[in-house]
């Protein structure tokens, strides 16, 4: 049976289980049969076409909020159902292709992936809670899951366009609702606490169209205003679409209050005008770079200046002490359990033990250590960082050699992967990025342009 055939073969399957289902619930309730029956019959549709799936997990990645919405008449979420349909359809799909290929192509940072995976199911073995471990790995497995779809269903240019423009749009989105939270002192979509309690000196801080915190938020945000940048800088097409993401994209940044993600994109520009140095107009460039900030410090509001004013003030703001602690409390079961670390999702229960009591700042709830690679050390081990470095470090030099070949279609779309990936990277310090979506989306998409890269040139083999 070819892959086609058992995708029509699930596809009729999936109308008869709605005709049955649709009857089944119009005995009790005629309203919840007429909602069932479009979510049923896209879902069929999508079985055979899992790329329009695929799109959608990029797009609600960043956008989850709107996705917790649409989540409100269906049994499980929207973003685990579509999960579930797109995997399907790759497996149907993969039936279509040689043997050796149905697992898409390999590379180093699938590999790496995998192996940091298993490696932390080994280390949630001998875990204080085991229970802890299951619910952090089921998470991450179902953010790294998107790396693993990503280079297998992205084989085309157009694919991997479609992608990228799908992250920028997801950050205008977004970028457009921080500024209206902001400016109208509401919430319009976001609804779970952590995106609706954070504040800084009594000003509410906005998550935009998301439902993480509004620092994890602003790191996704950083890397889609990161990727807008350098498209609108190094490809024509859509220049208008790539400015407006990102000005609007910049100004969303500032009411984010977020201090690691100006970090992170303050190192993103130093990053960008020392690898174009060399440019005959850089000078040129570079004035008027600094022109247009010179420019924007009186349009920026007193609160981010006192914000980021905290980081060479740590009176004014209590949070850095407790970030402090963080990592001092990591580093300690770091040189405790170097190998297997205290269990993948246990570090909570280790940093309100009493020993680390007199830290500094270090409240007695549960918190997770605000650092994504001590955490993976603190956790799971050294050999697990060395696994985790070594995927994201692979996806971004597979990204680099892809923006260096020069293909048209592909290395513009590389570059700015890479850009963004390392800006999400780079934030990452500050905050427990390694079981988000994005952390596994970007390097999947530096892999997927790599390959095309290779694939495109006849000197990549």
């Amino acid at each position: 049976m070819t892959g086609r055939a058992a995708s029509v073969i699930a596809l009729a399957g999936a109308l008869g289980v709605l005709a049955f289902a649709m009857v089944i619930l119009s005995l009790t309730s005629m309203k919840a049969a007429i909602a069932l029956a479009p979510v049923l019959f896209a879902a069929s549709l999508m079985i055979l076409n899992p790329m329009a799936g695929l799109l959608l997990l990029v797009v609600f990645a960043h956008l989850d909020a709107i996705a917790s919405l649409a989540s409100g008449p269906l049994p499980v979420s929207l973003y685990k159902l579509l999960t579930a349909i797109t995997i399907i359809g790759v497996v149907l799909a993969s039936r279509d292709k040689p043997r050796q290929e149905r697992l898409g192509p390999p590379s180093p940072t699938r590999s790496l992936a995998l192996l940091f995976l298993l490696w932390m199911l080994l280390s949630a073995i001998w875990a204080r809670d085991n229970g802890m471990s299951r619910e952090f790995l089921t998470g991450i497995a179902g953010s790294m899951v998107l790396l693993f779809l990503i280079t297998w269903l992205v084989d085309t240019p157009a694919r991997l366009k479609l992608l990228v423009w799908a992250l920028v749009f997801t950050g205008l989105v977004s970028a457009i609702v921080v500024i209206l939270d902001t400016k109208l002192g509401v919430r319009l979509v976001a609804t779970e606490a952590a995106a609706t309690t954070a504040q800084f000196d009594g000003v509410e801080r906005s998550s935009g169209a998301s439902n993480y915190n509004p620092t994890t938020a602003s790191h996704m945000l950083l890397a889609t205003t990161v990727i807008a940048g350098i498209l609108f800088v190094g490809y024509p097409r859509h220049r208008w679409f790539s400015g407006a993401s990102l000005v609007l994209g910049l100004a969303a940044l500032v009411f984010t209050l977020a201090r690691s993600a100006t970090l992170a994109l303050l190192a993103t520009l130093v990053v960008f005008a020392w690898n174009n140095r060399r440019h005959p107009k850089f000078p040129m460039f570079l004035l008027i770079g600094v022109a247009a900030m010179l420019a924007a410090l009186p349009l920026l509001p007193d609160i981010f200046w006192q914000r980021m004013g905290t980081i060479f003030n740590a009176g004014l703001d209590r949070t850095l002490f407790r970030r402090l602690s963080y990592n001092l409390i990591g580093l300690d079961l770091i040189r405790q359990h170097p190998v297997l670390g205290v269990g993948p999702g246990n570090y909570p229960l280790y940093y309100v033990d009493d020993v680390y009591r007199w830290y500094p700042g270090r409240n007695p709830e549960p918190r997770q250590l605000h650092n994504s690679y001590l955490e993976v050390a603190a956790e799971s081990g050294l050999v697990a960082l060395g696994l985790f470095l070594g995927a994201m470090l692979s996806a971004l030099r597979a990204a680099v050699e892809a923006a260096r070949a020069r293909i048209p279609e592909i290395s513009p779309m590389a570059r700015a992967l890479a850009y963004g990936l390392g800006a999400f990277l780079v934030a990452s310090v500050f905050m427990p990025n390694e079981d988000t979506k994005f952390m596994w989306i970007l390097p999947g998409l530096c892999v997927a342009a790599a390959e095309l890269a290779r694939k495109t040139d006849p000197g990549g083999g």
